[in-house]
């Protein structure tokens, strides 16, 4: 199984309040959802870092730096059906829509994303 991680922060600019208001906002999953549909995600999570005492203690503990403000993955069966959807020019479109409101409220060089191979 193939999965696309993003890892995002939230802009200097925009509270955790506001960022979450981004995060839960009704078309941020509606670009989710073409996302999925359009690559052929067999599944989808997007989470948020809580925001509890236990994980100042585990940054404390393991000398770990900030934590990402929420986590967005993506999964595949199929790699090549995968790779012929990256590359198509609307998948780059739908990319862009992605971008575009993400921009609103994460820091995009504070973020990361990659792709892995589940080991199941």
């Amino acid at each position: 199984m193939i999965r696309f991680i993003n890892c995002v922060r939230r802009r200097a600019d925009i509270s955790s309040e506001q960022f979450r208001q981004f995060w839960s906002d009704p078309k941020f999953d509606a670009i989710i959802d073409r996302v999925v549909e359009y690559t052929g995600a067999t599944g989808h999570a997007k989470n948020l870092t809580l925001m509890v005492d236990a994980n100042v203690l585990m940054r404390e503990r393991r000398a770990f730096g900030e934590p990402f403000d929420g986590v967005l993955e993506y999964w595949w069966e199929d790699a090549a059906r995968l790779n012929a959807v990256l590359n198509s020019p609307q998948c780059d479109v739908l990319m862009k829509s992605m971008l575009d409101f993400q921009r609103q409220f994460v820091d995009l060089d504070k973020s990361c994303a990659f792709f892995t191979e589940a080991q199941e």
